[in-house]
């Protein structure tokens, strides 16, 4: 991990850049890049750096990036976040987000369109971590 501006941590060798803003985590990967899991390990440990270990909502771009099955799973494990909207433009990478949400332990789903992306991570914040802001998910169904 490397510390770039103020608020910005770039990671996996300069593949990835993160950075906090209105309390969404907003990941952007390098178009082009091949993630293994060491660079899985390195980002994950650039997002509690850069959340200050606190779980938050995540706008993850990866557009045009390949992610081994290792690093898929690593990412699945991460209890760092509490949402991740991964941003993408092709088939490709509806292909990879899918892939990687088989295994997450928190709601992961792809947008094309950032405002979009943003919209549904916002029902992330200040809720208790569950959409439309119910926090024990039961009292949705009342």
């Amino acid at each position: 991990m490397v510390s770039m501006m103020p608020g910005q941590i770039a990671a996996a060798d300069g593949k990835n850049v993160l950075s906090v803003s209105a309390g969404i985590i907003t990941s952007v990967w390098q178009p082009g890049s091949f993630v293994d899991v060491h660079d899985a390990r390195d980002a994950m440990r650039a997002v509690a750096q850069v959340s200050g270990g606190i779980p938050m909502p995540m706008l993850s771009e990866m557009t045009d990036v390949e992610i081994s099955a290792a690093a898929r799973y690593e990412f699945a494990q991460t209890t760092g976040v509490l949402a991740i909207a991964v941003l993408g433009s092709s088939t490709v990478d509806r292909v990879i987000a899918a892939a990687m949400s088989r295994h997450t332990r928190y709601p992961h789903e792809f947008f094309t369109s950032r405002d979009d992306a943003m919209a549904w991570l916002n029902n992330f914040i200040s809720d208790g971590g569950q959409p439309d802001g119910h926090a024990d998910g039961i009292s949705a169904l009342a």
